[in-house]
């Protein structure tokens, strides 16, 4: 069957219903004059809006017609992610004695288009000055690159040109070997780009830079998110150097060498990958040379475009960013390689808007919106949830709620009405930072011993890492971090850390961080070491990281929801919604807050909780038992003016 009969047949099969798209969050609008297949290429503004984490690339995209059909489509995405090198047929080699020089001639695969040729050697140690000429019929020929240099020093090597894609059949190479021997060179590889694989233009800026030991990290701000990159180009003022640098899964060796005047250099990344995040990070390893000077760097992006039969003239929508979109099975993937090289029309496209009819709660699963009946009595604190949107809540618990509760947070409950709202506990891997005060204390019994305390915000603050400053130039010390911890037994000492930390000559000034074995119970905490015969160390400032904890939980509504607290003896929760977690997580968020603190009946009733204090039937059952022990050992000794005889 021809392609122009079978494409209506396979939309009227597959568009035959309306899509609910309020599970959606942006659109673009693109105007279509007249029916037929169609070819879209779709703007970094809508790509960047793609929620989809796994499976294909963009599979949340949705082509609705002027009906408000579904309509099939296709993303003609490169065959290609990276450029294919092949082997160059009919290579010979010859030496010229008259002229001093080295010829080496090869063609291209047929019906290729050519945008590299890279030759191949077994010499270890060498550097020619080459001229590159191409033919695409043998008979013309162009020069494509002049006395460029190639070369094999120290393992850096440059065996390549680099042109302008075009459809070539015939190369030629000429070496000089007026300065050096010549060079044996056993065949050549030519780089075969698909129509496909073109690039476009793609702003980078550098939005920060950091220094570690013998790294430079840069974070490049790409724009927008799932930007398709292609190439990557740094630009530096350096004359002479030779990194490796990492961007994403890429890896590539960038130098520069000055040799008689002339230079070669190579500063391109091949990406050739898809950057899922707006900010990637480009690692550059210096080794034991200097950091380089990066004044700015370029690169480029592949294009995505859509593939659909447009049934009918007028506003067509395309619809992107649902996390829970599931990937589309459209019979019209079967005619993908057809389609993406057939002939369409194109379309003016609108600005990518938000969805008017976008609904926050339509992105998550529905799980129920309430749970089973709970008594919050026994619970020591509540607060209240504030947020202005139904759908899914996403609030972040602050140290105070951290530290009155759990470790592992099985106490923690989310109640609307005196019933139960099922929720998930989130922890991202992030930490935030609390500036704390430190004082260095003097301890006459131990002269050689450096002390500080630190006061925590607060007692049992959720702290996991101790972050220290020092301007000391030169030392090597052990630090011990402690706590004076107070149980029905006294007090002791409780160890929460022992770390080495040194700083040699010439090493930046950098904060020392320093994990803590469990959280603080105490509202000081100690810092300790021994300077032995050394200069007292001295300690700046000190900050503490604590981990960033979320629930999540979905509402109806807006009407009022609680967060409880605070009870040693709550059993542990089980919710169902751990089956639908990872759809539940990347559902759209409704932002939420707490409120100010409320205490319960369990603040009262629990003498172990961190602030409560006890009630007075406890304290009337503790004199009482007081009293009994005192009466019995008063009934054990003997009576006054009684003397013990020796047996």
């Amino acid at each position: 069957m021809k392609l122009h009969l079978l494409l209506p047949a396979l939309c009227v099969c597959s568009a035959a219903h309306a899509a609910d798209l309020s599970a959606w969050t942006h659109r673009q609008t693109v105007r279509i004059t007249r029916p037929g297949l169609t070819r879209i290429e779709l703007e970094p503004a809508l790509l960047g809006a793609s929620k989809t984490d796994g499976g294909a690339a963009f599979h949340d995209l949705r082509v609705i017609s002027p009906a408000g059909a579904e309509t099939p489509y296709i993303l003609a995405l490169p065959r290609m992610i990276r450029p294919q090198m092949v082997e160059a047929p009919e290579f010979k080699g010859s030496l010229n004695p008259a002229s001093v020089n080295t010829v080496l001639e090869f063609r291209a695969p047929a019906g290729s288009t050519i945008s590299e040729v890279a030759l191949q050697t077994p010499e270890v140690q060498f550097i020619k000055s080459a001229t590159l000429e191409a033919s695409p019929d043998g008979a013309r020929w162009q020069t494509l690159a002049n006395n460029q240099l190639i070369f094999r020093q120290s393992g850096t090597e440059k065996l390549r040109f680099s042109f302008a894609a075009a459809a070539w059949t015939h190369f030629r190479v000429t070496l000089d070997d007026s300065r050096s021997k010549p060079v044996v060179f056993l065949g050549a590889q030519v780089r075969r780009d698909l129509p496909e694989l073109r690039t476009l233009p793609q702003t980078v800026t550098i939005r920060g830079r950091t220094e570690t030991a013998g790294e430079t990290h840069l974070k490049l701000d790409l724009g927008s998110a799932n930007v398709l990159l292609g190439n990557v180009r740094l630009h530096t003022p350096e004359p002479v150097f030779q990194r490796e640098a990492t961007l994403l899964n890429a890896r590539a060796r960038l130098f520069r060498l000055q040799y008689e005047g002339r230079s070669a250099e190579e500063m391109d990344m091949s990406v050739h990958q898809l950057a899922t995040t707006r900010e990637v990070e480009l690692i550059i390893r210096n080794g034991d040379s200097p950091p380089l000077r990066i004044e700015h760097i370029e690169a480029t992006r592949h294009p995505v475009p859509a593939v659909f039969q447009a049934d009918a003239a007028g506003d067509w929508q395309f619809y992107i960013g649902n996390a829970q979109a599931a990937e589309p099975r459209y019979d019209i993937a079967a005619l993908g390689e057809k389609l993406r090289d057939a002939g369409a029309q194109s379309g003016m496209a609108s600005a990518v808007e938000e969805n008017p009819v976008f609904n926050k709660k339509a992105t998550a699963p529905d799980v129920g919106d309430v749970g089973p009946a709970i008594d919050v009595s026994p619970w020591a604190f509540q607060r209240p949830v504030k947020f202005t949107e139904a759908g899914v809540v996403v609030v972040e618990l602050m140290p105070e709620v951290l530290a009155r509760a759990a470790n592992d947070l099985h106490d923690v409950r989310v109640v609307r009405d005196g019933r139960q709202i099922p929720f998930l506990a989130i922890k991202p891997g992030l930490e935030r930072e609390q500036p704390v005060a430190i004082i260095e204390v003097s301890d006459p019994k131990e002269t050689t011993w450096s002390k500080w305390d630190i006061q925590m915000p607060f007692a049992n603050y959720p702290a996991s890492e101790l972050l220290l400053d020092s301007p000391t130039p030169l030392f090597a010390r052990t630090l011990t971090v402690s706590e004076q911890h107070e149980t029905e037994r006294g007090h002791f000492e409780r160890i929460l850390s022992n770390a080495n930390w040194q700083r040699r000559p010439g090493q930046p000034a950098s904060t020392f961080h320093l994990s803590l074995y469990s959280s603080p119970r105490a509202g000081t905490i100690r810092v300790a070491t021994d300077n032995g015969d050394n200069a007292r160390l001295v300690i700046t400032s000190a900050r503490v990281l604590y981990p960033v904890v979320r629930l999540l939980f979905r509402v109806p509504d807006t009407a009022p929801v609680q967060l409880c607290y605070g009870n040693r003896t709550a059993p542990y929760t089980r919710y169902d919604l751990q089956l639908v977690r990872p759809e539940f997580e990347s559902a759209t968020k409704v932002a939420g807050t707490l409120g100010d603190e409320e205490k319960l009946p369990g603040f009262e009733a629990d003498p172990g909780s961190p602030a409560g204090k006890g009630g007075p039937w406890m304290w009337a059952a503790l004199a009482l038992v007081v009293g009994a022990l005192l009466w019995v050992v008063a009934k054990m000794l003997p009576p006054k003016g009684e003397e013990t005889k020796e047996p």
